[in-house]
């Protein structure tokens, strides 16, 4: 319909037949070129900005209505005179994706609408040009073209700035997809504002150049399809250097080849559920959330009716679809193990959390215990103790029934005794000198309960420790002491700690008899979820006739 409208406007005006109109080729080259494009573009991707493109070259054949001879074509072309510079203002602020998105584009694009479709019909009456205007009542010629053109600087200004500030404002691949429209387009602006205020030749010159702006917009979209298709190259490349790529260099292989280095993978949390919050919804390769920002475009990767992953990149990777699709489906096998490995992570990571919040609970019941046992329990006792002392003290030296001062006697040591135990049991639990002064002091006092030699080795004054860690190192070492005395029959026990690059180390060596059984007993082996809860690693060497050393390399700074 377009190109039949097209045919009959050329056929009916007459161009050329002065220097300020344009020649019947040249009008039907661009109108013809805006048609065909916006057509490709529609088809390849149906929305707004194909349909802008056609309507721009059926205003442009509109236009050419006021160049005929014929005064009614004429005088109907003269209430189009100006509809194909609102078109173009529209397909410039929308590009590239055919929505005006801001207040500032909607604002001029209705502006230039009301001054073509109002302004300038309620003025044919008042306008004369050489072929006789049929509605005619005054000759307002110059007033209206000085308003015109006051009216096309202002629009040009705003125009020209509303594209600057969306360039600078524009990520690297939405440059990319607008630096051909926008070069020619900020090229047209600029000449069509220069236009009014140059004399006769410069003006020529600046309005082919214009003309040449309204040519080239659409062969800039053209420049962008083409972009399109040599960016399916990009892909062939990534289908070549997927095979051979490391896992841990996927995210830059699609980077480069979408030119968007901002551009994240992420994969369904393994544990789908409804009630997830946005935090929760996507994990990484190493099973670490993923949280979308709010600039992110979100495009699912899928195999069959699975979601396999997601890529969260820059919105303007849209206007390549064919690239964004042709890019995902390459990648799809390799993104869908890679979220098989991303899940396993995941339940690791949630593993170890579990184990962590077990030992850290566990921690909490053995502090609140030791404090029960030392603020009641202890207390109590301490407190009968001394009243059955006071008790035998006042029935004197030489008692009535001196069986009963025995029996006083026999009672209060017995609650000493069991004081003495239950507070070598609170310190079993979980010593309160771990918790007021520290691991040293802790191990030391380990040391001195000992019934065999215990050295503590001294060296370097220790950071301050995270409870978690000094809570593991004091039962690794309490645990390997025990280990030695009471089943390595050893005689001698060394225990050390030090800080290196930035791990705590605790070893615990003996010269008892060694053995596999001294190195895998259940004690030792209890102490392996710990240490490895809090990210560490534990090692036991033990052979016959060398003793063991248990050696528990620890993190300072917690996972």
């Amino acid at each position: 319909m377009g190109a039949l409208f097209g045919a009959t406007a050329l056929w009916v005006s007459d161009g050329g037949r002065d220097p300020d109109t344009t020649t019947t080729f040249f009008s039907g080259v661009v109108g013809g070129l805006y048609l065909l494009t916006g057509s490709i573009a529609h088809l390849r991707r149906p929305g707004r900005l194909g349909l802008l493109m056609v309507m721009v070259g059926i205003a442009w054949f509109a236009e050419d209505l006021q160049v005929s001879n014929n005064p009614v074509p004429h005088t109907i072309g003269l209430f189009c005179r100006t509809v194909a510079s609102a078109s173009l203002v529209h397909l410039l602020l929308a590009f590239p994706d055919g929505r005006l998105h801001g207040r500032a584009e909607r604002a001029v694009t209705g502006a230039v609408y009301a001054t073509v479709l109002l302004l300038v019909p309620l003025g044919v009456p008042f306008y004369s040009s050489i072929t006789p205007n049929l509605v005619l009542v005054a000759d307002l010629t110059r007033l209206q073209e000085n308003l015109i053109n006051g009216a096309q600087v202002g629009f040009a200004v705003a125009v020209g700035g509303l594209l600057i500030r969306r360039w600078f404002v524009a990520t690297p691949p939405a440059r990319r997809v607008l630096a051909p429209v926008y070069g020619v387009g900020i090229t047209g602006v600029a000449a069509s504002l220069s236009q009014p205020g140059l004399p006769g030749e410069s003006a020529e010159l600046v309005n082919e150049i214009a003309h040449l702006a309204t040519l080239g917009l659409p062969l800039a979209f053209l420049a962008g399809a083409l972009r399109i298709r040599l960016g399916r190259t990009v892909v062939g490349g990534l289908l070549l250097r997927l095979p051979r790529a490391d896992p841990a260099e996927l995210r830059d292989l699609l980077a480069h080849a979408l030119g968007d280095p901002t551009l994240r993978i992420a994969y369904p949390h393994p544990d789908d559920t409804d009630d997830r919050d946005a935090s929760e919804l996507y994990v990484d390769a190493a099973g670490r959330p993923v949280i979308p920002r709010p600039q992110d475009a979100v495009t699912p990767v899928l195999r069959g009716p699975r979601v396999v992953a997601v890529l969260l990149h820059d919105p303007a990777l849209r206007a390549d679809r064919h690239v964004l699709e042709a890019t995902i489906a390459a990648a799809a096998l390799e993104l869908d193990n890679q979220r098989l490995a991303a899940e396993v992570r995941a339940q690791l990571t949630e593993a170890r959390a579990s184990r962590a919040r077990i030992v850290t609970a566990a921690d909490e019941q053995r502090r609140r215990i030791e404090r029960d046992l030392h603020d009641g329990a202890q207390q109590q006792l301490v407190t009968t103790a001394l009243i059955l002392r006071l008790a035998r003290d006042r029935l004197g030296p030489d008692p009535s029934d001196p069986e009963l001062g025995v029996l006083l006697r026999r009672a209060a040591d017995g609650l000493e005794a069991s004081v003495a135990e239950l507070r070598e049991l609170a310190r079993g639990i979980h010593p309160a000198v771990l918790t007021e002064a520290g691991l040293m002091p802790a191990l030391r006092a380990l040391a001195a309960r000992s019934a065999y030699p215990v050295d503590v080795i001294d060296g370097p004054a220790l950071p301050p420790l995270p409870d978690q860690v000094a809570a593991t190192a004091y039962f690794v070492a309490a645990e390997a002491v025990t280990n030695a005395t009471k089943h390595a029959h050893a005689t001698r026990v060394h225990v050390g700690v030090r800080v290196s690059a930035n791990r705590l180390v605790v070893t615990v060596a003996d010269d008892g008899v060694g053995g596999a059984d001294l190195a895998g007993g259940t004690g030792l082996l209890g102490l392996r979820d710990r240490v490895a809860a809090i990210e560490g690693r534990l090692v036991v060497r033990s052979s016959p006739g060398d003793g063991t050393s248990v050696h528990a390399n620890l993190p300072l700074e917690m996972p």
